[in-house]
């Protein structure tokens, strides 16, 4: 357990440096929240963990208030399109009370090892919350530190309980019917209050009268120019199921950074299949490998998604050599990863799936997923 206090104007204590360091970019069992305020700037932190538990089916319960009905629309419309399609454990809540304030502020993950950690505190999950451009304090929790698990487990079900029955102030967004609902009765879109008077100049902290961030929010992606058309049905297609040694996850020894394309069950010359099939027309490079031996190498531009999560188009290297077969009906053809390592490093991918595909007009697209894609 451990107290973090952004009057101490240090960024370890700002909301935002837990959630870079447990929920961005990770692969979770499931995600709960609830805040008081909510504004959709700071989705990024959220936007990959909730895109792999719609892959993966994972429980995502979420509640907002709307606290004098001045929570916007588009905020919570930007939530159900990252969210997803209506499924089972997919719950949005939107809170409004007219006697009171919905004000809790809680974060709560489950890892996939099935080890929780959560965040209770001031901070609510607005721009100025998560970067301590307030003064924010709270409390850290984490199984993985010998916290108390039933503590943990009573966080979720606090969340959990509003979507077990119907709750008065409480209405669950499917989508844009209750969206639009929510506008009409007012509990959406409501004009924001007028500002408090400024503080009086000679009432300063000890920090002035004017906080900085101490976080920045993550960026979003750079917009594209245009969106690529989507692969046509595949002509052509391989899928392995991930090694250790492919996941980069070797107990022992350097990790390769790539993955070797083999027969993986299929009725092919795995040797010579990648080279003079598979990627037969892509511009190939001659030359040698670190130890002067003959190879080819050749970029592909992929259309990538990693469990869920569209990557866009991404380079990566293929090789071949035909040395590497020495006889032994090795493989001579790797997939070099570099393009999409950090997939790599902040997940394990042992035992997941690798498909590559291309379709009639020669794109190729490379897809990492949980099950077989093939059944």
């Amino acid at each position: 357990m451990r107290y973090i206090d952004s009057n101490s104007r240090d960024a370890a204590d700002a909301l935002g440096s837990w959630l870079e360091q447990h929920v961005l970019n990770k692969e979770l069992a499931a995600l709960r929240w609830q805040a008081g305020f909510f504004g959709g700037e700071i989705l990024d932190y959220f936007a990959p963990s909730i895109a792999s538990l719609r892959t993966s089916g994972g429980p995502l319960r979420v509640l907002i208030g709307s606290n004098n009905g001045v929570t916007r629309s588009k905020d919570i419309t930007q939530l159900l399109q990252l969210a997803g399609p209506p499924r089972a454990d997919r719950s949005i809540g939107v809170v409004s009370f007219t006697g009171g304030l919905y004000h809790p502020k809680t974060v709560h993950i489950t890892r996939m090892d099935g080890s929780a950690a959560a965040y209770v505190g001031s901070a609510n999950l607005t721009k100025n919350g998560i970067t301590s451009l307030n003064i924010e304090a709270g409390i850290l929790l984490d199984s993985r530190d010998g916290d108390d698990v039933g503590c943990l487990a009573d966080i979720a079900a606090a969340v959990d309980w509003w979507f077990a029955a119907k709750r008065e102030g409480m209405t669950v967004v499917q989508g844009t019917q209750e969206v639009d609902a929510l506008i009409t009765a007012g509990v959406l879109d409501r004009p924001l209050p007028p500002p408090s008077p400024p503080t009086d100049a000679k009432m300063k902290s000890r920090h002035g009268t004017r906080l900085k961030p101490l976080v920045k929010v993550p960026a979003p992606a750079p917009p594209e120019a245009a969106a690529p058309a989507p692969l046509s049905a595949p002509v052509a297609e391989w899928t392995k199921k991930l090694s250790a040694s492919d996941a980069q996850r070797k107990k022992a020894g350097n990790q390769r950074g790539s993955i070797s394309l083999v027969r993986a069950g299929y009725n092919i010359d795995a040797q010579k299949y990648f080279r003079r099939n598979f990627f037969a027309g892509e511009p190939w490079v001659k030359g040698t490998t670190s130890t002067g031996v003959p190879r080819e190498t050749a970029t592909i531009q992929f259309a990538t998604t990693v469990l869920g999560i569209d990557l866009g188009t991404v380079p990566l290297m293929v090789s071949y050599a035909p040395n590497r077969e020495a006889d032994q009906n090795n493989y001579t053809s790797l997939l070099h990863i570099e393009g999409i390592s950090d997939e790599f490093r902040d997940r394990n991918l042992t035992d997941k799936w690798l498909q590559l595909t291309k379709d009639a007009s020669g794109r190729f697209g490379l897809a990492i997923t949980n099950t077989d894609p093939r059944t």
